[in-house]
């Protein structure tokens, strides 16, 4: 005998449905996923602009929270304090929230920074 018997041909055809029905799981939560990364690329952006602000004294070397912007409701905080020793040198933190998909997330970044004392 050549060829497939019906009970072969079932099987296979299982597999491969098993196979798509895997495949269209992700292939669904592929623009949730998207959004999620563009959101969490904006934050990240916003973290990186926000900092070099303060590196370039166009920010004040103050503890505030800016404005939220964008859909996302995306909101800065910056945290600043003094290292103590030496003189000049501040511990910042800059925080990042944004919402996707009515959940709250946040990235932060934090670093050290240095100003001449003023005289």
């Amino acid at each position: 005998m050549r060829g497939f018997t019906l009970v072969e041909t079932l099987v296979a055809l299982a597999l491969l449905t098993l196979a798509l029905l895997l495949g269209l799981g992700l292939v669904l939560q592929h623009p949730r996923i998207v959004h999620r990364l563009d959101a969490q690329r904006e934050a990240l952006h916003a973290l990186e602009a926000t900092v070099e602000a303060l590196r370039a004294g166009s920010l004040p070397l103050v503890s505030q929270d800016l404005p939220p912007v964008g859909p996302r409701r995306l909101t800065v905080s910056i945290l600043v304090a003094p290292e103590g020793y030496p003189p000049g040198l501040y511990r910042l933190r800059v925080s990042a929230r944004y919402v996707v998909a009515t959940q709250s997330r946040e990235r932060s970044v934090e670093t050290l920074l240095w100003r001449p004392p003023e005289p």
